[in-house]
């Protein structure tokens, strides 16, 4: 019996890491917390977290990580802690003792766990059946939330419509209908691979649906790259073709006021240029270091720039920077900035020197999609889509997996 146990439960590390990230992907899509005043991003982070963090364990403890050759983003890592002892320590206590940059640890700790996550998916190597099943997962949670999505556009969801005030109106069980776009981003490629030609069109229809600007126009910008992923020539005509509608685009916004209210900025722009104002300026009175290089610290835009800018007592429009790229300006400098672009640079050069297969297009496209609806919200700060998201970065870079 004692045997029988360790061998089949314990014994094969791969089996249990792939069932708890089957597990983990179901959790982090479904979980919501009633009552709470945050009910979607708090407890999906949390259980992102924890199954990161299990997942990372039990593969180190079965020894099947292996060398990461994504330097990048290891030296990010590093420089998460070196930032933290070059940013400045506010003179704050709480209850007579110093506080410190009390912001920086759970961000920190984030960036570890998630690291670890990344080296573990890309160290495993995954059967044909494993994979397209953990694939399959991903795409079935994502198509039950798009039927939550179309039921909501039809006003016949009676659990989450407007019961906490924006959360869950043409949200599924994401929050807000912004966040639906990089979340079905991450699924829809998928679909395309395992030949679900009906999920995607209906999960299309979830994207639109939610009047989103960032998901719609990610939409667009991901159906382009994907055509342009065919081949080098598809590439270079894409990109012209790209570089022509972004350019009307930009024009219609600086010079037709009806064109700005049918798509607004949501005072994006403004709270973009603040920031990059605020990282230029010393972010103390009384100050005149500036912390250009380095930023202000992880997690220091949900506090430094909201008490800076904020003057509206229980406004929260800036806890978050609605650009993870400029986020990640504002807490790691230019150096961290540089760093953070280099990461993302390294998968997509290293994809585009090979044979572009169609299961790397649709993870490519998966990927770019993210990172472009990340210019307008915070996908990368979000449990749900940060989780699937590695998933993703760790299949790209895992040598051992084809498919």
């Amino acid at each position: 019996m004692d045997r029988w146990w360790r061998v089949d439960v314990y014994g094969d590390t791969e089996l249990m890491i792939y069932t708890l990230l089957n597990i983990g992907v179901v959790v982090t899509a479904f979980i919501w917390a009633h009552g709470q005043a945050d009910p979607a991003r708090a407890p999906k982070m949390a259980w992102a977290v924890v199954f990161a963090l299990i997942i990372s364990l039990v593969a180190i403890h079965g020894g099947r990580l292996k060398a990461f050759k994504n330097r990048w983003a290891l030296i990010m890592v590093a420089f998460a802690f070196l930032a933290y002892y070059l940013t400045p320590c506010p003179d704050l206590k709480m209850f007579g003792i110093e506080s410190g940059r009390f912001w920086s640890w759970e961000p920190i700790f984030y960036i570890v766990i998630f690291m670890l996550f990344m080296v573990t998916v890309s160290s495993l190597k995954f059967s044909q059946k494993q994979l397209n099943n953990l694939l399959d997962t991903m795409m079935y949670c994502g198509l039950a939330i798009e039927i939550l999505v179309s039921l909501q556009s039809v006003h016949l969801d009676q659990f989450f419509e407007h019961r906490f005030g924006t959360y869950g109106h043409m949200a599924g069980t994401l929050g807000n209908p912004t966040l639906i776009g990089p979340y079905l981003g991450i699924i829809i490629p998928i679909t395309l691979f395992r030949r679900k030609w009906w999920m995607a069109a209906v999960m299309v229809y979830a994207t639109i649906a939610t009047s989103s600007n960032v998901a719609i126009g990610s939409l667009c910008m991901a159906g382009l790259f994907f055509i342009a992923t065919k081949s080098k020539k598809w590439l270079i005509t894409t990109a012209i073709a790209t570089l022509l509608i972004g350019g009307v685009v930009v024009c219609l916004y600086a010079t037709t006021p009806r064109f700005r209210e049918v798509c607004p900025d949501n005072q994006r722009f403004t709270t973009w240029t603040q920031a990059i104002t605020d990282l230029n300026s010393p972010p103390m009175k009384d100050s005149k270091k500036k912390y250009v290089m380095t930023g202000l610290g992880a997690g220091s835009f949900m506090y430094l720039f909201h008490a800076k800018n904020n003057i509206r007592p229980g406004e929260s429009m800036f806890v978050y920077a609605h650009n993870d790229f400029v986020q990640v300006l504002y807490e790691f400098g230019i150096f961290g900035l540089f760093i953070f672009l280099m990461s993302i640079w390294y998968v997509f050069k290293k994809e585009f020197s090979r044979v572009m297969t169609m299961y790397r297009r649709v993870l490519l496209t998966s990927m770019f999609w993210l990172l472009v609806s990340a210019l307008g919200i915070f996908s990368l700060q979000i449990g749900t889509t940060l989780f699937y998201g590695i998933i993703i970065a760790g299949l790209l870079q895992n040598e051992g997996t084809n498919a």
